[in-house]
């Protein structure tokens, strides 16, 4: 009883100090976001026949990078889990731009079985692909496991997004030019600098509520996503591929991420963003500026905010955290693979 009771005490310590720390982290770098002025990339041209897909592309920060691209010429894939909010999307932006290439194709990251078909169904189209982002994310959720039993967080935000870039690099690659790369960003946060990676827990269930704090899955998976490009950049640059790969925080932005937001502090949080956090509109920009910009032609493996390269979390660039995380989450999504597609269970 005594250990038990120890357990459940140094738990909820745990979840107190991960949750101080994001909170810390996130109100510092939202004072530096009031002072520092907004930057917007002013070299982004009409990109005529470039084909892009953005998941979480039906709604906040997704949809305006969505429509960015859209007003730059490029044939945009929405990917998102809800068919009805990706149709109402699309109508929105075609109010806009009636002549828009925009497609819907259902994606749901929570299932690598979903990632699969989203893919075959994009391949089926005979298209190229120049710009992949990863922008869909779940943040502050309660406890959930995905439908291949991982916590949700880890899956949606890194290992579905890290299997489907895998399954879409050979197109990107064949689409890439030596003077117009393919690009895959790869949207991170500020809070990646208070994550932690233990690579041997990877993937591990959680037993007990005492053991599990949302707001470090949260700021976890967002450091295991900067680490994944950093890995890959690697790679990509060893095989001289014309691909190029890098991370982005978007900024304090004000969208539905927040929704699982404590009640008794998200009232607060309402009125701070609506005083005080980035539009969508403005967190796209950043996005739309590595997608984009000519002055990125060739850069890769690198970390931005506010359309600069800054630096991240210092562990972020230990190679061999990098490749043991790879390694791990390659392992992991091979086990999925072959147990939901092919019924092995070794």
């Amino acid at each position: 009883m005594a250990v038990s009771r120890l357990k459940c005490f140094t738990g909820t310590l745990y979840i107190i100090w991960a949750l101080l720390k994001m909170y810390v982290v996130g109100g510092l770098a939202l004072a530096r976001q009031i002072l520092q002025r907004h930057k917007t990339a002013t070299d982004l041209h009409l990109h005529t026949g470039k084909v892009a897909i953005v998941t979480g592309g039906s709604s906040g920060i997704g949809f305006e990078v969505s429509k960015g691209l859209v007003a730059k010429n490029v044939h945009v894939f929405i990917a998102s889990k809800c068919v009805t909010e990706g149709k109402m999307a699309i109508n929105k932006i075609r109010e806009e731009f009636p002549n828009a290439k925009v497609d819907f194709l259902l994606l749901d990251l929570a299932s690598l079985e979903s990632v699969n078909k989203f893919v075959d169904n994009f391949l089926a189209r005979g298209l190229p692909l120049h710009i992949l982002i990863n922008n869909a994310g779940v943040m502050l959720m309660p406890y959930k496991e995905t439908e291949d039993e991982m916590e949700y967080h880890f899956q949606v935000n890194y290992l579905g997004h890290l299997y489907l870039s895998k399954l879409l690099l050979w197109k990107l690659c064949e689409s890439g030019a030596d003077n117009s790369h393919s690009r895959i960003i790869n949207v991170s946060s500020v809070v990646q600098s208070v994550g932690c990676i233990d690579v041997e827990m990877l993937g591990e269930k959680c037993k007990h509520w005492s053991q599990y704090s949302p707001h470090a899955a949260y700021a976890d998976s967002k450091l295991a996503i900067v680490l994944a490009t950093y890995y890959l950049d690697a790679n990509l640059r060893a095989e001289n591929s014309k691909v190029s790969i890098n991370a982005v925080h978007p900024g304090i932005v004000n969208t539905p991420l927040y929704r699982h937001v404590h009640w008794g502090i998200k009232w607060l949080l309402d009125v701070v963003a609506r005083l005080t956090y980035k539009t969508p509109v403005q967190g796209a920009d950043g996005i739309l500026f590595l997608a984009l910009s000519d002055s990125l032609e060739g850069r890769s493996g690198e970390y931005f905010d506010n359309c600069s390269q800054v630096s991240s979390k210092g562990i972020s660039y230990n190679k061999d955290l990098q490749e043991e995380l790879f390694k791990k989450s390659t392992e992991i999504v091979q086990n999925i693979v072959n147990q939901k597609f092919y019924g092995n269970q070794d």
